[in-house]
């Protein structure tokens, strides 16, 4: 029987960054995966997802190069090369995760793991002893009752990369960022797309403005948008589902040894990441909201420095980063104007639109808007953003909130000129 100071199950962003944190401190490490490393995000999610969207934008730009004085012929799509680009990414970015398990000194074990008892896991035949257990094996996509899972053209996300052609036309239930994602993809390639969703207005976790522009930007492009829709009976060529996740909890034998999880799959835990057992910790997407890799990673983190004693700060729920990555993308933080309404919270407005900013008049990347939600003493409660760059621009404002800087604080600090992220400076400068 192998031993190990601590024994990692699921091999996800916050699997792995616990992994090499932990052999960093010393910790004799073993992680567990019967996928390859990388968990949903690396394989099938976040880096994937983002080849194909930069696809997607390719083509746009090429068919719009007459707009910058170029004149190209008409592009013609290879779709199974636009997947095969994907299936290269991820490989490469693969190969970098193993190599790091090897220079710390973690050891991989490919297969399933089953929990014999508290301190001990089964991995297809091996039985592996630990001290510590973390648990993060992600979550994975619900289904929808009325829908018949079992047909071929009823999908998840996941299997957007078995596709051999681009379909015609497709369906997707549920407008939140997956499904705006995939929505701006396919629609920009030229499918067909419906949008379906069951709330008021799409990306329904966002401040309602930034729903509203997105709403008319794919209006705009085409795609037909439906709120406050319930699927059932759809005759398309494909259904994509994106209604959610739940935790990917089972078949690991977690009941039988007396961990709690909650209705949706999720693992119970504390505010350390413990659970009801003292040796057992979890993190990342079974244990809940925010579904996000950066999430799982700070996670990860986190638990490992409490395990080792090292007084990590207290992860901030509230200052949580969340990207959309269509055209234009958004990014957010933070409350939105609804949230701080219901809460009675006094705040201030400080809005600015890209159309008044230099580097995207020069770029012709005009579309969107900066909104800074501030409390009377100027620090910041929220921040929403709609267009080019915005998921790198809102952090900025991780970086402020995270350490209560004001608004003196950032317009204390130069930024570059001409770029996207000084219009953050701009909005502000409308409070002096």
């Amino acid at each position: 029987m192998k031993k190990y100071q601590l024994i990692i199950v699921g091999g996800g962003p916050g699997g792995y960054t616990a992994a090499f944190r932990a052999a960093e401190l010393g910790m004799s490490v073993a992680i567990v995966d019967d996928n390859d490393l990388g968990g949903v995000c690396l394989n099938w999610g976040c880096i994937p997802t983002k080849s194909l969207l930069k696809n997607a934008e390719v083509f746009e730009l090429i068919n719009n190069a007459s707009s910058y004085g170029i004149e190209v012929g008409k592009p013609k799509i290879h779709f199974e090369k636009i997947i095969d680009k994907t299936i290269q990414a991820r490989k490469r970015l693969s190969k970098g995760l193993h190599f790091q398990v090897r220079k710390l000194g973690v050891d991989f074990f490919p297969g399933f793991a089953t929990f014999i008892d508290q301190s001990t896991i089964e991995v297809d035949g091996n039985t592996l002893h630990g001290e510590t257990f973390i648990i993060a094996t992600g979550s994975k996509a619900k289904h929808l009752p009325s829908l018949d899972h079992s047909s071929r053209n009823v999908m998840t996300a996941k299997d957007i990369f078995n596709l051999k052609k681009l379909p015609k036309s497709m369906t997707i239930v549920g407008a939140g960022a997956i499904g705006v994602e995939f929505a701006y993809f396919f629609n920009a390639l030229g499918s067909k797309i419906t949008l379906l969703e069951a709330q008021e207005n799409i990306l329904p976790n966002e401040d309602i403005e930034i729903s509203q522009w997105m709403h008319k930007v794919l209006k705009r492009k085409k795609v037909d948008i439906q709120t406050n829709a319930l699927a059932t009976d759809i005759d398309d060529e494909y259904v994509l589902v994106s209604i959610g996740v739940e935790g990917n909890s089972n078949g690991f034998r977690l009941n039988e040894i007396g961990i709690e999880i909650d209705e949706n799959q999720h693992i119970k835990v504390d505010q350390n990441g413990k659970t009801n057992i003292d040796n057992i910790y979890a993190v990342g997407d079974v244990i809940g909201p925010p579904w996000l890799a950066h999430v799982s990673t700070t996670e990860g983190l986190y638990v490992v420095e409490h395990i080792a004693k090292l007084n990590p700060k207290q992860i901030d729920y509230d200052c949580v980063p969340a990207c959309t990555y269509s055209k234009p993308e958004i990014g957010s933080i933070g409350l939105s104007q609804k949230i701080l309404d219901e809460r009675g919270i006094d705040y201030k407005v400080a809005k600015s639109f890209f159309n008044a900013n230099g580097k995207a008049v020069a770029s012709s990347s005009t579309e969107g808007f900066i909104k800074i939600l501030l409390s009377n003493d100027n620090h910041i409660l929220g921040a929403h953003i709609i267009g080019s760059n915005a998921t790198e621009m809102i952090s900025e404002f991780s970086l402020a909130m995270r350490n209560n800087l004001s608004v003196e604080n950032i317009l204390d600090s130069i930024h570059p000129h001409p770029t996207f992220s000084e219009a953050i400076f701009e909005t502000l400068m409308h409070l002096k």
